[in-house]
């Protein structure tokens, strides 16, 4: 029995002998400790990067057993579920209403009744400090199922087109706001004033940056300055799809909810006026709008990575 024990011993030192010698030719840091069961091996800190990979099956055993463990990340700040409406595959006809400038707490959510009305979804363009202002719309356009689309956080052309650095932090800023109600970055973007406005060194920065930009080919012309009624926009929408189906492009509306108004009490005539008259007219076009759409077989559905080129 002693010969026996001391064959063990002198073969389990052997064996750790060994191990160690090909620790050592493999460059890395090796502890070795007692157990119940025998000799325990585990990487140092900072060594591991040479070993060789677990099994399939037991490194997918042991993240569940670690998942099992792991406290559950919370909820985004006021979080809500993210829209399912998302591009679907080729061979649909799909159209994309987006409305640009906001969340505001006088036409956004009106906006949101009709397309709710009418089972329709659509993509937001939000602009950080509104979002700030009003935060429990932007919290319904997520609950309804809508897409919302990094606009920048200023919408101050005179802020954001300094420079490509510029025009990026104020994208990262909105982002930042954005992702508090998502839990992820707002990385597609729509540029004030549309896609022309960026140039070849803009372009490049923000690809580098990972930001996808998302433009239109379809415009309601609802910022008019001198002011349009329900059925210009209409018309506008309407021809400008009879457009879009001849070149065989995808639809990419452009319509606006607007940005965050301090009243909407406005003198006859004046800028705010004709700003309020744009606002009404679209959301009395909206309805109909939507009802050509859907009679000529479209389905709205929202802004993604996947969304096909405007042009």
């Amino acid at each position: 029995m002693l010969f026996t024990g001391r064959v063990r011993l002198f073969t389990l030192l052997f064996a750790l002998a060994a191990l160690l010698a090909l620790a050592g030719c493999a460059g890395q840091d090796i502890a070795v400790q007692p157990t119940r069961e025998g000799a325990k091996i585990t990487p140092a800190k900072g060594a591991g990067q040479d070993l060789p990979a677990q099994p399939a099956g037991q490194a997918a055993e042991q993240k569940k057993e670690a998942g099992q463990n792991t406290p559950k990340v919370p909820r985004p700040e006021l979080g809500v579920p993210a829209a399912e409406a998302r591009t679907p595959a080729k061979g649909n006809k799909v159209a994309y209403l987006t409305f640009d400038d906001g969340p505001n707490s006088d036409y956004t959510e009106r906006v949101l009744d009709i397309l709710r009305q009418k089972k329709a979804k659509a993509s937001f363009m939000v602009v950080g400090r509104n979002i700030r202002q009003n935060p429990t719309v932007l919290q319904r356009i997520l609950a309804d199922g809508h897409a919302v689309i990094n606009h920048t956080s200023s919408h101050d052309y005179n802020i954001i087109y300094q420079s490509a650095e510029s025009f990026i932090a104020d994208l990262d800023e909105c982002s930042q706001v954005i992702t508090r109600y998502t839990g992820s970055p707002a990385m597609i973007f729509r540029a004030p004033g549309g896609p022309d406005k960026l140039n070849r060194d803009f372009t490049e920065k923000l690809r580098k940056r990972g930001y996808i930009s998302v433009g239109w080919n379809i415009s309601a012309v609802d910022s008019d300055p001198h002011g349009v009624s329900a059925t210009q926009v209409y018309n506008n929408i309407a021809g400008g799809l009879e457009r879009v189906e001849k070149l065989r492009l995808t639809p990419i509306i452009l319509m606006h909810d607007g940005t965050q108004l301090t009243t909407t009490q406005a003198a006859p005539g004046s800028a705010l006026a004709i700003y309020i008259q744009n606002r009404e007219a679209t959301l009395s076009a909206l309805p109909k709008v939507i009802d050509h759409f859907h009679g000529k077989g479209y389905k709205f559905v929202v802004v993604d990575e996947h969304t096909p080129p405007a042009w």
